[in-house]
């Protein structure tokens, strides 16, 4: 190509929704953009999720080459759950162990050595000065010593697991310059040549975790929805009426170990007209919010130490006053402006500073759009498309900005609120949805709509830019479905006699069991079981030699039993429905082809439209329950539904060829053919064009 490549991604973005829209004339620029080249529907990976879609998105290969299938992963020797994205480790800071000897001895020799430079002049005697430097070096020693113990042995480190080479590192080794913004699964951020690049989905806040909002109540019946299963930190106040003492939770501190938990105090003061409430983290400035309103941008400072501290940035907002006192405080992300070290956000280290400089405090974290308040409850609609709005903006006045650096020839740009809005607000366009409330749906099912406009908004701010050689590309992930229920699959493995339990007593698991090392599977008999699920939809089989205490021979065994699961799970039917919760299942093989043997599941279960796999499914809880009404908040979804239900969509400003039908794997290979680029590896996708 002579001219330019504009990609842009909205997860989420669903194929019949979009070509509804079309139909009805509601979204302008696809429709031009469509009419240009062509619009298609986009086959998403198996399974539809977004860290798996997106990751064959950026490297043109499947999952079981990219070793992204799911949100999790199992360790096969303990069974333990962990986040399949990335891995956390440690490494040695500084001289690890000794930094206090190194420390002491460092700031000694500098005090020996300037003693010695500014007495010898005086002095004219090497040993005289020497002497004033030795005394000298002693008190800068004892303080070396001091500033040593506050240093940490070891730091965190984080991991990409994701393999494959990105297309935007490809076209940079071959001079093409791009810049890449919040694409999922670049975290840690990798310099690449001529390259910049910003982090998406993976990048935590400053407690580690995927978002952990607070919300503070004097209210002493509060109780958030869903037990809590998304980790919403709820601070309970001692009162609703004057100074109120309380906290801000930060890190956990994983630097020094005591305390475990990072905090600051903060001081909310109920207004004596009882009109607002006055915020004082300590530390920064005090902010004074009326019900109903935003808090700009506040600073946290988190000390470990007197030395060691921690920069984050979050925004409150309050819900009321009285009769109870309601504060919400968003996650706290990392400050762009103040990334302790080894916190790698972008590439080169220095974008993520530019950026704030440039166009303000930005949200950092990977999920940036606060849909765990919303599950529980802790927030309603019309804070969380607030929240939307101003996250949404703030990305889009960036995109705004950087779409004219000079000589980017490469330019993607990946966006979540569509996904985020859909989750939480398809109940309002489903009537048999059992969350459905059509007082509330006439007010909020319009936002769904009404966030695919915003999409369609975006889209022309850059047709705009783009000039007669330039090709504009939009995709999504995948698409989105009704969840009306749910279903466990280790249940129906416990009642069909594949899991066998010690006992029936089972405990509830939630996302915080995954960062703290919670028991996962304390019932399960392991030398009886031969198979389990986990993840979104995966089932794994207890194989001999590759688990921990497998007992399923490789080979005939295997083979006889995997095909004995998936014939009779296939062949359930919800009798309250009288429908059939699965789809189809796939084994890995016709699901990927290459994999790991050793880490992917022996077999994906898709949904049917209208059912998902439930949250504690996929943490390996056997509930008592087979099937569940899904009441929840979070009542729009896709990661374990058949990728023929939830399929994506496809927009290129240039005919392409409709021969088959399009996959994700093919966006980057028509990418790399628009370049001119030869793909470092084979891609299991075509170029379209």
């Amino acid at each position: 190509m002579k001219g330019r490549v504009f990609v842009l991604g909205f997860d989420g973005a669903d194929h019949r929704l979009v070509e509804q829209l079309l139909a009805e004339g509601k979204l302008p620029n696809l429709s031009k953009l469509a009419s240009q080249g062509g619009f298609t529907s986009l086959r998403p990976t198996i399974p539809a999720q977004t860290p798996v879609s997106w990751s064959t998105f950026s490297t043109g290969l499947s999952p079981g080459r990219t070793q992204i299938f799911d949100f999790l992963k199992r360790d096969p020797k303990t069974y333990r759950p962990e986040f399949a994205i990335a891995e956390e480790g440690t490494k040695p800071f500084l001289l690890g162990a000794r930094n206090r000897e190194g420390a002491a001895a460092a700031l000694a020799l500098v005090a020996l050595l300037v003693g010695f430079g500014l007495a010898r002049p005086f002095l004219k005697a090497n040993g005289r000065a020497a002497l004033v430097g030795l005394v000298l070096a002693v008190p800068a020693g004892w303080a070396g010593w001091r500033v040593g113990k506050l240093l940490p042995r070891e730091v965190p480190t984080v991991t990409s697991n994701r393999l494959g080479t990105p297309f935007w590192e490809a076209a940079g080794a071959k001079g093409i310059k791009s810049i890449v913004m919040r694409v999922p699964v670049t975290f840690p951020a990798v310099d690449y040549p001529n390259g910049e690049l910003v982090s998406g989905l993976g990048v935590p806040d400053v407690r580690g975790r995927i978002g952990t909002p607070s919300f503070y109540t004097s209210d002493p019946f509060f109780a958030p929805k869903n037990k809590n299963e998304f980790s919403v930190e709820l601070v309970r106040l001692e009162s609703n009426v004057g100074t109120i003492r309380t906290e801000v939770f930060g890190p956990y501190n994983k630097l020094f170990g005591e305390p475990p938990v990072i905090k600051i105090p903060m001081t909310l003061t109920v207004l004596p007209d009882g009109a607002g409430l006055k915020v004082e983290p300590q530390g920064s400035p005090a902010v004074t919010l009326k019900p109903g309103e935003w808090s700009p941008w506040v600073t946290f400072t988190f000390p470990f130490n007197d030395l060691v501290k921690l920069s984050g940035i979050g925004r409150f907002h309050l819900a009321s006053v009285a009769p109870e006192v309601q504060l919400y405080l968003s996650p706290i992300n990392f400050d762009p402006v103040r990334l302790p070290p080894g916190v790698k956000i972008s590439a080169p280290g220095s974008l993520a500073k530019r950026l704030a400089a440039r166009f303000g405090l930005y949200k950092t974290m990977g999920w940036s759009i606060d849909t765990w308040s919303m599950s529980e409850e802790t927030i309603d609609e019309k804070t969380f498309l607030e929240d939307v709005s101003a996250t949404e903006g703030q990305y889009r006045k960036m995109m705004d900005g950087l779409l004219d650096e000079p000589d980017v020839k490469l330019y993607v740009q990946i966006y979540e609120f569509t996904d985020r809005v859909a989750h939480v607000m398809w109940r309002f366009l489903d009537p048999q949805h059992p969350a459905y409330d059509p007082l509330k749906a006439k007010e909020f099912a319009p936002s769904v709509e009404a966030n695919y406009r915003v999409m369609d908004d975006i889209v022309g701010d850059v047709m705009k830019r783009a000039g007669p050689d330039d090709l504009v590309l939009v995709c999504s992930d995948h698409g989105f479905s009704t969840w009306r229920r749910s279903i466990n699959y280790n249940t129906w493995l416990v009642r069909n006699g594949y899991l066998v339990l010690k006992q029936n007593d089972t405990k509830l698991a939630d996302l915080e069991m995954l960062f703290n090392q919670g028991e996962f599977w304390p019932n399960v008999d392991w030398s009886k079981t031969r198979a389990y699920s986990m993840g979104l939809g995966e089932i794994y089989l207890n194989v001999r030699g590759r688990e921990g205490q497998g007992i399923v021979s490789p080979g005939a065994e295997y083979d006889a039993l995997r095909e004995e699961i998936r014939t009779r799970l296939s062949e359930i039917v919800d009798p309250e429905t009288g429908e059939k919760p699965v789809s189809r299942i796939f084994t890995r093989d016709e699901a990927y082809g290459s994999y790991d043997p050793n880490l992917i599941p022996d077999l994906f279960v898709t949904n049917s439209a209208g059912y998902r796999v439930s949250w504690q499914a996929s943490l390996g809880v056997v509930t008592e329950d087979l099937y569940e009404e899904n009441k929840q908040v979070w009542s729009g979804d896709h990661c374990s539904l058949d990728p023929d239900v939830v399929p994506g969509i496809l927009f290129i400003s240039r005919p392409f060829a409709r021969d088959r039908r399009a996959a994700i794997a093919d966006v980057p290979a028509t990418i790399y053919s628009l370049l001119g680029v030869t793909p470092p590896e084979k891609l299991d996708g075509v170029p379209l064009l």
